[in-house]
Formats: C-alpha cells, sequence, structure tokens
C-alpha cells in the first residue's frame, strides 16, 4: 500500500468513527473517496508526468516545453485551459454542475541554474539546469488535484481554478498573470499553494500570518566628495556586518544581498542590492544602520543618497489567518492529526512571489514535506543535493483537493 493510500485509510476511519473534529456527510464522503481511488489510479502517470518534467527543466520566463505537457494533461481531463497566461502560464478551470463559489490553487513550474550533479535516475539533460526547488513536485500536485476532481465533476458545487505559473524564481510570474486576468472570469474567492519542505513525506506544515518575509530593495548612490568610489566601497563592505546566522530567532533574521556596484555616465558609484528580514523591527534596523553609514560618510566629506524600498522586488507572504484556521480539520482528517504541523513561526531563508496573489484575494501556503530519513532525502530546497520523495505527488494532491472541496462545500 503507498503512503498517501495508508493516510487516507487512517483518515476514513476518523471519518466514520466521528473521532476527528471533521466528520463528511455522505455525499462529501463518497467524493473524498472516489478522489481518493482515482488518485490512487493515476499514482504511475503522475510520477512518470513528475519525471518528465524534471528531466527537461526550464529557467524563469521560458517554461514553453513545461506549459505544454501541464496543458495537454488537462485537457485531458475535460479542463477548460487558457494558454499564455502571464508568459508561459497555464489555467485548467472546472466548472461544477452545481452553483457555488470559486477557489483557486498555484503551482510554479520554473527550475533554477545548478551544475551539481542531480543524484536521481531520472537526471536532467539540461546542463546547469535543474529541479531543486521542487516546482515539478508543485505542478504533478497541481495535476493531481485535478484527477481528483475531475473524478468527481458532476457534484463539484462551484467552480475549481488551477493556475500553474511561471517565473517564480525570479518574482515576476505570479505579476504577470494577475495583469493578465488570471484572477478574473471566474474570479477566486480564495487561493492555495504548497512549497517543498524538509518536512518527513506524509507531513504539512501551515503557518498563519507572515510566512515568508519580502524583498526591499535599496540604491545607494555617491555623487562626490573626496573620493566616491571608496565611499561605495566602504558602504558595500559594511554591509556584511548586518547579516545574521541562519539559526539566530527568525524574527532577527537579516541577509543584506547586493547586487552590483556600478559607475555611471556622470561618474557616480552606485550600489544596489535587495534586503530580506525576518520582522519590521529586523528590516528596520537595516534601514537605521544604512541612514547612519550614509550620514558618517558625508560627515567624512562624501557626498551620497540612499533610496530604501519596502517590499520593492516582492512583498511579505503573509497567510491569511482565518483561512488557514477553517483548514486544519480537514488536513488532519486526511493526513492523521500528528502529521500536520501548526508551525506559525515565519521562515526567513526564502521568499516568494505567491505574496502577489494574497495582495488581491485571501490566501494560505502550506509546507509539503518531501524529505525522506530513511532514504537520505533532507528536502531542503535549493540544496544542491536536492531530492523529494515522490510519494509527497498524492499525499499532497488528496490533502489539497480535501481542502479545496470542503472550501466549496462551505462557502
Amino acid at each position: 500500500m503507498s503512503l498517501y493510500r495508508h493516510l487516507r485509510t487512517a483518515a476514513l476511519a476518523g471519518f466514520l468513527t466521528g473521532a476527528l473534529p471533521l466528520v463528511a456527510p455522505a455525499q462529501q464522503q463518497d467524493m473524498l473517496d472516489r478522489m481518493d481511488r482515482r488518485l490512487d489510479g493515476a499514482r504511475d502517470s503522475l510520477i512518470a508526468v513528475r519525471r518528465n518534467i524534471h528531466r527537461h527543466p526550464e529557467l524563469s520566463g521560458r517554461e514553453e516545453r513545461t506549459a505544454g505537457v501541464v496543458a495537454a494533461y488537462l485537457e485531458g481531463l475535460g479542463f477548460q485551459v487558457r494558454n499564455g497566461v502571464g508568459g508561459h502560464g497555464v489555467v485548467g478551470i472546472l466548472r461544477g454542475s452545481k452553483p457555488g463559489p470559486v477557489v483557486a490553487f498555484r503551482a510554479d513550474m520554473d527550475a533554477v541554474t545548478s551544475h551539481a550533479p542531480d543524484p536521481v535516475d531520472f537526471a536532467s539533460v539540461k546542463p546547469g539546469v535543474r529541479h531543486i526547488c521542487g516546482h515539478d513536485i508543485h505542478t504533478t500536485v497541481g495535476l493531481g488535484i485535478a484527477e481528483a476532481f475531475a473524478a468527481v465533476h458532476d457534484e463539484v458545487p462551484g467552480t475549481v481554478v488551477l493556475i500553474f505559473q511561471p517565473a517564480e524564481e525570479n518574482v515576476q510570474g505570479a505579476k504577470a498573470m494577475i495583469e493578465d486576468g488570471v484572477l478574473e472570469d471566474p474570479a477566486p474567492q480564495a487561493i492555495f499553494a504548497y512549497h517543498s519542505a524538509p518536512l518527513q513525506v506524509g507531513q504539512v506544515g501551515s503557518v498563519e500570518g507572515l510566512a515568508l518575509p519580502g524583498l526591499d530593495h535599496f540604491t545607494a548612490t555617491f555623487t562626490g566628495g573626496r573620493d566616491p568610489e571608496r565611499a561605495a566601497g566602504v558602504f558595500r563592505s559594511g554591509i556584511a556586518d548586518l547579516n545574521t546566522p541562519d539559526d539566530v530567532p527568525p524574527a532577527d533574521f537579516v541577509r543584506v544581498m547586493p547586487r552590483r556596484t556600478r559607475q555611471d555616465s556622470e561618474g557616480h558609484w552606485i550600489v544596489t542590492g535587495a534586503v530580506r528580514a525576518g520582522s519590521p523591527e529586523a528590516r528596520s534596523r537595516v534601514q537605521a544602520w544604512m541612514d547612519g553609514s550614509m550620514k558618517g560618510l558625508e560627515i567624512a566629506g562624501e557626498q551620497g543618497e540612499l533610496e530604501y524600498q519596502e517590499f520593492a522586488v516582492v512583498p511579505d507572504m503573509v497567510n491569511d489567518t482565518a483561512l488557514v484556521r477553517s483548514t486544519l480539520d480537514t488536513f488532519r482528517s486526511v493526513l492523521g492529526a500528528e502529521n500536520l504541523l501548526e508551525i506559525n513561526q515565519v521562515t526567513p531563508q526564502f521568499s516568494e512571489d505567491f505574496a502577489r496573489f494574497q495582495q488581491h484575494i485571501p490566501g494560505a501556503m502550506y509546507w509539503l514535506g518531501v524529505a525522506n530519513a530513511e532514504l537520505g532525502y533532507s528536502g531542503m530546497p535549493h540544496s544542491p543535493d536536492f531530492v523529494a520523495d515522490e510519494a509527497a505527488i498524492g499525499v499532497g494532491a488528496m490533502a489539497m483537493a480535501a481542502v479545496m472541496l470542503n472550501y466549496l462545500e462551505t462557502h
């Protein structure tokens, strides 16, 4: 028996005995059973798709092949498909036979640059490009959700929208899709997502409120004085002292990432970069240091100005607390209570442009466990040896399909 079938068997026992807080009505229970059977039957097909995508990774903005695989799969399940949304974005729409709300799930599709060896049998065939952030898993989970809802199409009370987003890694895709109308006609009232995480496969982590920090942008321009090139170097060198170790309390975390130091056509020296901070207080400390550094250089005879733009690159990713809480019983029922981890703190080392969707509608992203300690899979995104346990596909798809169905039933 596969892992997610084992989890669902335990969950069904909870539903039927009423031992868990959420007890599905008979019709909903029947729908969940059929979703589960459909996913179990589609397991090999979904894994094959995942491996196909993994072998042929595509960088941000170049996801044409991946988008084609996704669109063909959705069309085969009877979804209405929109292609080319905000670049290579794909949207799958399933309108149920009953009136009801609209709920969405977002999966990102792009890969990243990595020159480390790919330690799987279905390794990337593109030199220097790999799926080491789990987006191939996210995409396949989205297709698994499509399988689940296709099994109960005639009884769905509302509309399911599956958003397959390009260009997450360069934080351009969500904005482009929104500008291209992805949240219109039909307009979702809520949106969900997963991100691969170093939790054991079978587990899901939830966060209420701030989950991932945004990215700020700064520009320090030195326009004259004694030695503007030296002043730019002093400013850039001092930035390194602001960075904290990864193991500090999450709210204290700071990462300043200078991107470029250059001289413009007028002879000015310019330092640009980004800032990620685990809390508003940590961000304020960075701004205070930069302001103080500029003033100190001015006292020393340099001339310059600082422009600091909060969230200029991407905003904080803030999960809607009420939405998250409305899903917890469903996750417990599907996964088993011990496999839902209420983490409820920021993970400061990463940012996510899913935050763009949350600026428009209530949204929640969950951490999907892809690690397997017995097999040596750490499941840490962006690590050179990243490997994901493919059992996470079925676990994530069934749990999220149940969450989305519950949303449709209760709204």
